[in-house]
């Protein structure tokens, strides 16, 4: 069975439609492990508040819908979540000492590198793409649908 670790990039298009949706939707329908990391919780939040308070592209409704529909795929179990040890710290280190990348974006790559099968990591951040190949993940890019 295959493992997806999703970053913030690719889950959040499950829940706010947008290029790239149609891809991760059909990760979602595959007989398959969803990971995302701990960090990954507070992100979902904060970019859905971004978009209520700060874009205004959704209403608080939207807002509500959306956060409990996150939380419920939580409570499912259709995702699991890595959480943040201190071997995904001590990981996240090393890579940030090693390669320019942002602190949540190391975390992300460290949780991924932290299981004990390499998962496929899945995202629409091109940077956050070459990064993981560069240390070894498989990746698959949604930042548009194929």
């Amino acid at each position: 069975m295959d493992t997806f670790f999703l970053d913030t990039s690719a889950l959040f298009k499950r829940y706010r439609w947008e290029e790239g949706s149609a891809t991760v939707e059909g990760l979602f329908a595959r007989q398959a492990g969803r990971l995302i990391a701990e960090v990954t919780l507070l992100e979902v939040v904060s970019n859905l508040r971004r978009l209520l308070d700060v874009d205004r592209l959704i209403t608080d409704e939207e807002f509500d819908v959306l956060l409990a529909t996150f939380f419920d795929d939580l409570a499912r179990e259709l995702l699991q979540v890595v959480r943040l040890s201190h071997a995904v710290l001590a990981t996240s280190l090393d890579i940030a000492s090693r390669l320019y990348v942002t602190p949540l974006d190391a975390v992300q790559l460290a949780s991924a590198l932290a299981l004990p099968e390499p998962p496929v990591f899945v995202c629409a951040d091109q940077k956050l793409l070459r990064l993981a190949e560069e240390l070894g993940l498989e990746t698959v890019d949604v930042s548009r649908d194929v």
